[in-house]
């Protein structure tokens, strides 16, 4: 199982793209694995033959555990088992997945291909039934044998409505209203994991405090649609403004750029503003490096090309890793204002909610503007309230200017 970032510790299968005993070639897609940030096609890592698979789809397994092994051409594979954290050293000639350069050779004759997605088994080769807590529940009340089953869901594993269909003796699929309402466990993915355990870390050890704003939007709308009478590709977001006024913000005042340790306060050189992506399974943050050099183009540019990513789970660890300050934009789901949790070891994130228009005075009189709430989580070990204070300032400054 190969490691994708530096904290990751295990790795969860998804699916291989070869079966055991077809030849692979160096450099082509041989299964997808999934981290807690994202699901990354893995390559084979030397010429061969694929042997020796001891993990299936849906297995979480440790950084290092080797899962199968790549074979020179007439090489014979070992009987020993090979699932184990500290392998023994392998024969020359005998590749891991993830390492280089081990057992290369010519490619093998062999022309056999499988389709890409998974095949639909309900009995893997370790003779364990892939099916969902509730198909077994309902298996096991139905005096059903799971194993004489084959599974509609993702690699072939059995689900709920399966089971009720051979209980029913029919192949169509069951009115929803027949299904049972018990209570079932979701086992928690990868990713809903790490955010949860992150967020409980952060709440836990860092002071928050909370300092919120009102931001006149007018400027940046005007500059958007200048943009788009022009037609300028890309055209920057209410986002992409944000980022960049944050980038600058934390030029001019660097105690937000910082985190905490134990050995002091590490006021960091780059700035790289993380920008947080909903998922269904969870909260993954991209990062867009050295934000304060960039233009406003190239920041529309790159936090598109990452927000595709993120949305496709095909994030690589250099793309969200190092960030040193967040913004969060629930704007775009109608969310008027709301407060983030700081992203460790960050000192510091933003929540911004919709730009929508208000009436606001204006000397003796009143007027329609488009006005955003932004709100500043911080860490008070790193920095003070007035310090945050000015940096919201300064933020609003940006914004509010028609020259950013």
């Amino acid at each position: 199982m190969p490691a994708l970032g530096v904290a990751q510790q295990t790795g969860t299968l998804l699916k291989w793209l070869k079966a055991e005993g077809e030849s692979v070639s160096k450099g082509e897609p041989l299964m997808e694995i999934e981290t807690d940030k994202a699901t990354v096609e893995i390559e084979a890592a030397a010429t061969g033959v694929l042997a020796q698979i001891s993990a299936k789809a849906g297995d979480e397994v440790p950084v290092g555990e080797t899962i199968a092994l790549i074979l020179a051409p007439g090489e014979k594979a070992r009987p020993a088992t090979i699932k184990s954290p500290h392998p023994s050293p392998l024969p020359e000639g005998e590749g891991i997945i993830g390492a280089e350069g081990r057992g290369e050779g010519p490619a093998p004759t062999s022309t056999a291909k499988l389709p890409l997605e998974p095949v639909a088994r309900s009995v893997p080769i370790s003779g364990k039934v892939l099916a969902s807590p509730k198909a077994k529940r309902i298996a096991k009340d139905q005096g059903i044998d799971l194993k004489l089953l084959r599974g509609s869901g993702p690699d072939g594993s059995i689900l709920a409505a399966d089971v009720l269909r051979a209980a029913s003796g029919t192949t169509q699929a069951l009115p929803i209203a027949s299904m049972p309402s018990a209570d079932e466990i979701i086992p928690l993915s990868p990713m809903r994991r790490i955010v949860g355990q992150r967020m409980a870390q952060s709440k836990q050890s860092a002071p928050h405090f909370y300092i919120s704003v009102d931001i006149d939007m007018t400027a940046v709308n005007r500059r958007r649609n200048e943009a788009k009478e022009r037609g300028d590709p890309p055209i920057p977001s209410m986002n992409d403004f944000i980022v960049q006024a944050c980038a600058r913000a934390l030029k001019e005042f660097p105690a937000l750029n910082a985190s905490f340790t134990d050995q002091g306060i590490h006021q960091h050189v780059d700035i790289n503003v993380g920008i947080a992506v909903a998922l269904d399974e969870g909260l993954v943050v991209p990062v867009i490096r050295n934000a304060d050099r960039l233009s406003l183009m190239e920041f529309a540019e790159q936090s598109r090309e990452l927000a595709d990513k993120a949305q496709n789970k095909k994030l690589f660890p250099l793309d969200y890793e190092g960030g040193t300050f967040t913004v969060s934009n629930l704007g775009m789901l109608g969310v008027d204002s709301f407060i983030a949790i700081i992203n460790p070891p960050q000192c510091a994130i933003l929540a911004v909610g919709r730009v929508a228009p208000r009436v606001v005075t204006d000397g003796d009189g009143i007027e329609i503007r488009s006005l955003m709430t932004a709100t500043l989580s911080a860490d008070h070990r790193v920095v003070d309230g007035a310090t945050a204070a000015r940096f919201l300032q300064e933020v609003k400054l940006f914004l509010e200017s028609p020259t950013i």
